[in-house]
């Protein structure tokens, strides 16, 4: 059965390609899956992964500029923090703009959470 022509030879390891043999060095292209020595690495990902880290960046990016523009702003103010950006200090304690409903809404929870 070894000289069967019809099966596939068992050898996982081919014997290399006989034709012309390989290419000169100088028309070779680099190796580019070879690290560099460093320990760096060439790593591959999907289109839409690397799109969407690019528009995190980008987002993250404009909120930085928006921040330091507000920074510069109260720097130039003397140091004085805009008026209604800070809820204000007190003891009801909740977010600016709670209409009277969510007030009575929470006191109702907090009433009968009492009761029990």
């Amino acid at each position: 059965m070894a000289n069967d022509k019809t099966m596939p030879p068992n050898d996982p390891n081919p014997a290399p390609d006989t034709g012309m043999g390989a290419a000169p060095a100088d028309k070779m292209a680099p190796d580019t899956g070879a690290p560099a020595g460093d320990g760096s690495v060439m790593i591959s990902m999907p289109k839409a992964a690397f799109d969407a880290i690019h528009q995190l960046i980008v987002q993250l990016a404009q909120g930085v500029d928006s921040l330091a523009q507000g920074v510069n702003q109260q720097a130039a103010g003397a140091g004085e923090a805009p008026a209604g950006e800070m809820p204000p200090a007190g003891p009801e304690g909740g977010a600016a703009g709670e209409s009277p409903a969510d007030e009575d809404f929470l006191k109702g929870i907090a009433e009968a959470g009492s009761m029990r």
